[in-house]
């Protein structure tokens, strides 16, 4: 039979391609009415279309044939067609003409293809993907992947004993193996191996570089060697070193090899970089800072800022209003908070000097030389005027002792909340509460005093009081009354 054509031909459009102006998207409020009892009610429902724009064009989706839509048409007689009926249809759906025109001409076409085979059409079907996995469950996945490997490396093989083995994270081990002849043949034992591999990237940088470290510092040791390379940056401050160590053996520094790795131990690669960088400036006017000074500042954990700071800062703190010396300074320096205290003292001492403070610099310069140098500082400002004054009466010397402390803040911040406790339900003194919160551990040891010497003041442990302070004011405080009142009765 002739094909159907459509009564209003409609124009040929070019294919498009990328985003389109006047985009289809499907519509579910539009629909086309067909009769019931339709020759095409076997063919599959068609979405309709409204001209809205589509956001972007949607990816790449399997193509729907010309040929597989003539199979559909196969399933009815194309000789049961009327033409009366698109006549109807067409009148019927005329209020959705403007909205979709050109719908019956598609329909048509689609029943052409039966007959005369066109080119493969790709038809936008929206199908199901299955779900993806979580980034955070591919990440692991990918880990244990990479790991699984290294975790199966057995060094026991190689002369390790299980305890070694454990010691070495697994992700270390194949690195381990693979650089233990190496190693071995540099005379490094099973136990120097165990402690380069907490920074693996070392063990490949000894293994390799061994010899020429020897060359430039023929003093070094294995233990010097392992010393810096387990440290986390231990591989680069080996090889600055092995760069610099030429330079920093001569003048104007001339250190020794001692010297060298401790800098490189405590400061790591940028301390050892850092002191290369500025041996002239520091050593030169207006510093003239001696080697033994210079290798104290740069060998504390904040060597390079520490170092930075001096240069900007000792001219400043030698002048007045603070009048240090140059060994105040590089003592302040010398601690672990470098930077920060030295800050703080610029900022402080003026302040500390004055009422109703009336601190001495030397005070000023034993409460910075502590690691918490900053913080103790600040809270020797805020809290002497209150200690100095009931129900307190400590002395400023007693609040500096205290401040004088690794836990300087922490510690004067607990004095101020249990001495009166202490004194009051415990029968404790000052000097007493003083010399406890004094050491390492202080607000710690406070603490534990308040909740144990009712305890240990009776049976079975029968302490007295002093007893019990004599055991706080040890560096290991807390620790030590605990193991004191679970040990005493055995």
């Amino acid at each position: 039979m002739d094909p159907i054509r459509s009564r209003t031909p409609s124009p040929a459009l070019p294919p498009q391609t990328g985003p389109q102006s006047d985009g289809i998207q499907p519509s579910a409020d539009r629909s086309v009415f067909m009769p019931a009892g339709s020759p095409l009610d076997g063919l599959p429902a068609r979405p309709t279309m409204s001209r809205t724009r589509l956001p972007s064009p949607p990816a790449p989706l399997p193509a729907f044939s010309a040929g597989s839509f003539s199979d559909l048409l196969r399933q009815f007689d194309p000789s049961l067609l009327d033409t009366s009926l698109f006549d109807s249809v067409s009148a019927f759906g005329a209020p959705h003409t403007e909205a979709a025109p050109g719908e019956g001409d598609e329909v048509q076409s689609g029943l052409r293809a039966a007959d005369d085979p066109q080119p493969t059409v790709h038809v936008a079907v929206t199908a199901a993907r299955p779900p993806r996995a979580k980034p955070a469950r591919r990440r692991r996945a990918a880990q244990t992947s990479d790991a699984s490997p290294a975790a199966q490396v057995d060094l026991r093989t190689l002369g390790y004993s299980q305890q070694q083995q454990e010691k070495i994270k697994s992700k270390a081990r194949s690195t381990v193996a693979q650089h233990h002849e190496a190693l071995v043949g540099h005379g490094f034992t099973h136990a120097h191996i165990v402690e380069l591999s907490k920074h693996p990237a070392a063990l490949g940088t000894v293994a390799v570089k061994y010899q020429a470290m020897i060359a430039a510092l023929p003093e070094a040791t294995h233990e010097d060697v392992v010393g810096v390379g387990k440290q986390w940056s231990g591989a680069r401050a080996l090889e600055a070193l092995l760069t610099v160590a030429g330079e920093l053996r001569s003048p104007p520094l001339q250190l020794d090899t001692g010297q060298l790795f401790k800098i490189a131990k405590r400061g790591g690669v940028t301390a050892v970089e850092a002191v290369h960088a500025w041996r002239n400036a520091l050593t030169g006017a207006p510093l003239n800072l001696t080697p033994e000074q210079v290798v104290a500042i740069a060998s504390n954990n904040g060597g390079k800022l520490a170092l930075e700071t001096v240069q900007r800062l000792l001219p400043v703190l030698c002048q007045a209003p603070h009048d240090l010396t140059p060994e105040q300074v590089v003592a302040i320096a010398s601690n672990g908070g470098g930077k920060l205290a030295l800050e703080t003292v610029q900022r402080l001492l003026p302040v500390l000097c004055q009422a109703p403070h009336c601190l001495t610099r030397e005070q000023v310069v034993a409460i910075a030389s502590n690691i918490g140098g900053k913080l103790a500082l600040e809270t020797v400002q805020a809290l002497l005027p209150v200690l100095c004054q009931a129900p307190h009466d400590l002395t400023p010397e007693q609040v500096v002792a205290i401040a004088s402390n690794n836990g300087g803040k922490q510690a004067l911040e607990t004095v101020q909340r249990l001495l009166p406790v202490l004194c009051q339900a415990h029968g404790l003194t000052p000097e007493q509460v003083v010399a406890i919160a004094s050491n390492g551990g202080g607000k710690q040891a406070l603490e534990t005093v308040q909740r144990l010497l009712p305890v240990l003041c009776q049976a079975p442990h029968c302490l007295t009081p002093e007893q019990v302070v004599a055991i706080a004011s040890n560096g290991g405080g807390k620790q030590a009354l605990e193991t004191v009142q679970r040990l005493l009765p055995v």
